[in-house]
């Protein structure tokens, strides 16, 4: 393919002229990516669709899992898939994305159709109600029909931009109706069926205990088709369309400003208006709530950035993503993974030798456990265990097997010796601190700071005598 092997190796000389001039690589890119076949250009679009669908770890395993039988796509892979995040993928796009793919294989539609009818559903609500009578009897045209030439004159680029600046604005009126003017200031995008459904459970709970209504009977759900799912519990789809709805009417809300000509404000103070004009106050934020006097996050856990692939065989680091890759460019030859990060690389250390060609990652992963078998015997053990504890399942089990069949110092003995029983041990007494009084924690004081136990005001006792909020009972003792 002499045409992929151009475009592959312009835009490898177009990294390198990245990191020393930018603007000669943005300039020199056009012509590089003329150089692009048809198939390069769906493997692009491919690209872009994983990274934007999943999470880079992710997308990165799909990506070499998909392409693990394919050498072409592996040059691929290896000269166009970025070495960093490219920041495509955002949950909330990817879980509306992915709810609209379930509900098209549900329904047997389209991702376009369910994408429509979800968006069409709220500005349907708020149409005029059409009289029964007009759907069988329409109205007499008015008008004549449109044709070309009554119609070629509208058509114009500023005639169109002015009717739709036109449409968008509300027509003032020279005299408003106070019965438009009331409704909207107090009842629209008001939601009154929270209390309209808790008013009709109540009364179907009164009748059912009168004995005029039977009780519901829990009907069973037979799929329709092969990976059919059974429908939304009420309670959770009336949940869901709350929060859908105080959302639609934040949007409103912004709409209405920026039509007005005033600034916009931010997102948290739209979703609190639209709370308040539609008295959904509980659905503006689905998230878990802060627990009391704390966020429970653990800033030092969160700090940690997990570690990443096989460290380096020769100084233990992390490697940088580009050494993570199954398969490296080394002097024009494509090779396997040699275990090492750039800096021992370039000090000529010793790393694991090259694999076959149609390897697959669980030969490479054997390759590291003969380099640390011949080279680390000791530390074999330490080391498989750390990589364990991150590792995927099916590297799990290989590590799993390599430990029990290899003979590495530190395993458990065959035939241990025999031990005498050790002796019981005495329990130590516990030392019980100052037992905490009624309506008392240990926390830090506010008036003296120091850490002792505080009461519900956050004060300790001293303080509160000292201050003169807690004043002691004198005892009075019988003669």
């Amino acid at each position: 393919m002499p045409e992929t092997s151009a475009f592959i190796d312009a835009i490898a000389a177009l990294d390198i002229t990245f990191t020393t001039d930018r603007r000669a690589a943005r300039r020199a890119f056009p012509a590089a990516l003329a150089l692009a076949t048809a198939e390069d250009h769906a493997f692009l679009d491919r690209l872009v669709d994983t990274f934007t669908l999943y999470p880079f770890e992710s997308a990165m395993k799909r990506l070499a899992a998909q392409y693990a039988a394919e050498p072409d796509n592996q040059r691929r892979l290896v000269a166009l898939v970025p070495d960093t995040d490219p920041r495509l993928f955002i949950r909330d796009r990817a879980d509306r994305v992915a709810e609209m793919q379930a509900r098209a294989r549900r329904n047997n539609t389209s991702v376009e159709e369910e994408y429509s009818a979800q968006h069409v559903a709220l500005p349907s609500a708020e149409l005029p109600r059409t009289p029964m009578r007009q759907w069988r009897n329409p109205p007499a045209r008015t008008y004549l029909a449109p044709n070309r030439g009554t119609e070629k004159s509208r058509q114009t680029p500023e005639q169109i931009k002015y009717r739709a600046v036109r449409r968008g604005k509300r027509r003032p009126v020279v005299t408003e109706p106070e019965l438009v003017t009331k409704y909207v200031a107090e009842n629209l995008y008001t939601d009154t069926v929270d209390s309209e459904l808790t008013d009709a459970r109540a009364a179907e709970n009164r009748a059912r205990e009168r004995g005029l209504l039977a009780r519901p009977e829990t009907g069973s759900w037979t799929p329709r088709f092969p990976g059919d799912k059974p429908p939304l519990d009420a309670e959770e789809a009336h949940a869901l369309w709350n929060h859908a709805y105080v959302h639609y009417v934040a949007e409103q809300h912004q709409h209405a400003l920026a039509l007005a000509g005033k600034s916009t404000i931010s997102d948290d103070n739209a979703l609190a208006h639209a709370a308040t004009r539609t008295t959904l106050r509980g659905y503006t934020d689905r998230r878990t709530a802060i627990p009391f006097q704390g966020n429970g996050l653990d800033y030092d856990h969160e700090a940690m950035t997990p570690v990443r692939g096989w460290r380096c065989v020769s100084c233990f680091i992390e490697r940088s993503d580009t050494d993570q890759h199954l398969i490296h460019d080394r002097a024009g030859a494509l090779r396997s993974d040699d275990g090492l990060c750039d800096m021992c690389r370039a000090d000529d250390r010793p790393g694991l030798p090259p694999l076959p060609a149609g390897f697959t990652a669980r030969d490479l992963a054997r390759a590291y456990f003969r380099f640390f078998a011949d080279t680390y015997p000791d530390a074999t053990r330490g080391l498989l265990a750390e990589v364990r504890g991150r590792a995927p399942q099916w590297l799990i089990t290989l590590i799993d097997e390599f430990l029990d069949t290899a003979a590495l110092p530190g395993g458990a003995p065959s035939n241990p010796d025999p031990q005498p029983p050790l002796a019981r041990a005495q329990r130590q007494p516990r030392r019980r601190g100052p037992v905490l009084g009624a309506g008392q924690r240990t926390g830090r004081c506010d008036a003296c700071t120091r850490i002792t136990a505080v009461n519900t005001d956050s004060l300790c006792t001293q303080c509160l005598v000292w201050i003169g909020l807690d004043v002691p009972v004198r005892r009075e003792h019988a003669a």
